[in-house]
This record gives C-alpha cells, structure tokens and sequence, in this order.
C-alpha cells in the first residue's frame, strides 16, 4: 500500500511515502529519444522504449487485488498466505480488512507488516481476519525517534501494548540503524518497552523479534523520484555485531543479513 505517516531518515523504499502515483525517472535507461513531453507526464511511460519512465502506484478495487491474489493460492501452501505492507498499510484499513475477509473465506493465511503509527482502530478492525501482525519498532527514546522518524513513539508502543492484549500473534522487527539504535543502551531499551507491552500476559504473543542491520540499496531510487535522501551515511551494521544485539532480547531473538530495512 502508498502511503506512510512515518519518515523514517533511512527509509529504503521513498516510492511508499506519498500516497498518490508518482513518476520515476531513471537517466542511466534514458536513450534520449524524444518521446516524452518535457517536463515528463503520466502519460509518457506508455511511449518510454527502454522503461526509463515508469509510475510507481496503481489504483485498483478490493476485487480487483483479490483476483490477482487467488491466482497465486497454490503458491502458498499450508503456512504461506499474504501479508499487506508499505508505506503503512493500515492507513487503508478498511480495504486491507475487506481483502482480508475475502481471503479468509479462500482458507489463506494473512498477515500485516506496520509501524504502529495509526489510530488503534485501524488495527482493531483487522483483528479477526488477520493472522499475524510483523510490528516495527524504530527506537527507544522519543527524542531520537522523533528526530528520526517525525514523530515519536507514544502512540507506537500504546497500540503495542493493546495488540498484545488481544493474544494475536506478533512478530517485532527492529532495523539496526547505525548511530541511531546500534547500541546495547538502546537495544536493551528497546527489549523494556516490549516487556512492558507483555505485562500481566504470558509474553506468548510475542513469537519473534528480528534484527536487521540497515543498507544502502534504497539511496538510488531518491534521484528517481525527484527526492533526496537526508541519511547519508555510508557506515553499516556487521552481522557479528547484529547478533550480539540479538543477545539482549534472549531466545525469541534473531538476528539477519537476508531481510530488508522496514519502513
């Protein structure tokens, strides 16, 4: 889904942000041909030869993307299914929740990939179509998240604590950002706050917590789309030291180099 309600400074997939179609440009496919109208418009993808332009968005109906989902069930097998992200998917809650129903209905396992920072109800309404909840959590303190990310993490952590409550299954993920949260101080915070989203629960709810290490694969799409991008950094998180954070978080942790920075 298009469209976020975070601006995470590392964020590796820009295209999600705006909830609107946007152009993309990339030069280094540009033949110069003269197709396009100057500046580009939407419809000048369609007479782009080497994909050059391309638009990043499609409006479509709940019919629609379920159509193209059950053309894949076979794919999913008995513990696979679809899992909704962005952006922040649950800005579209009530077509996330009305795919969901449909796709329950088909037996097929869903899930949502979100930040938290939505209006509890959004996840509330999803609560009985939804299998598994993958929940992102960015960093401890509010000052550091907020400079971060625009916003800092109260409403995050309360809808956490809420979601926890419930008994869903729940898997956090934590991107190990390098000068932000790439500390035991930080990590061992971190590890607090989901204790504290379990209090007066058996934790069960809780059935992973994910490390992973940020990368640089997004910068290149900024230029893009006319953006640019304000975390520069050219530092990295080794595998070793991503494990060793893992630590802090016990036997539910799990520390990998193969997933991607959520946004």
């Amino acid at each position: 889904m298009k469209g976020c309600s975070l601006r995470c400074a590392w964020c590796h997939n820009p295209e999600g942000l705006s909830p609107e179609p946007q152009l993309k440009f990339d030069k280094s496919n540009c033949i110069r041909c003269g197709r396009c109208s100057t500046p580009p418009d939407f419809s000048d993808p369609e007479r782009c030869p080497t994909g050059a332009l391309s638009v990043c968005g499609t409006k479509v109906t709940a019919k629609e993307l379920l159509t193209e989902l059950l053309r894949d069930k076979i794919f999913y097998g008995d513990d696979g299914g679809v899992t909704f992200s962005g952006g922040e998917c649950l800005l579209q809650s009530d077509f996330v929740t009305s795919v969901m129903k449909e796709l329950k209905k088909e037996n097929i396992g869903t899930a949502i990939d979100t930040a938290g920072f939505v209006p509890y109800e959004n996840i509330e309404q999803t609560l009985e179509y939804c299998d598994l909840y993958l929940y992102d959590l960015k960093a401890a303190g509010s000052v550091i998240h907020k400079k971060y990310t625009g916003h800092n993490n109260s409403l995050i952590v309360s809808n956490l604590e809420k979601l926890c409550h419930t008994g869903k299954k729940i898997r956090i993920r934590i991107p190990v950002i390098p000068d932000v949260n790439d500390s035991a101080e930080e990590m061992t915070a971190l590890n607090d706050i989901i204790r504290g989203c379990t209090k007066n629960t058996d934790g069960s709810c809780i059935e992973r917590i994910t490390l992973i290490p940020y990368h640089t694969l997004g910068k290149s799409k900024y230029p893009n789309l006319g953006m640019s991008c304000r975390f520069n950094t050219e530092k990295n998180v080794s595998p070793e030291k991503t494990r060793h954070l893992s630590e802090i978080f016990g036997n539910k942790a799990l520390s990998t180099i193969d997933d991607t920075v959520s946004d």
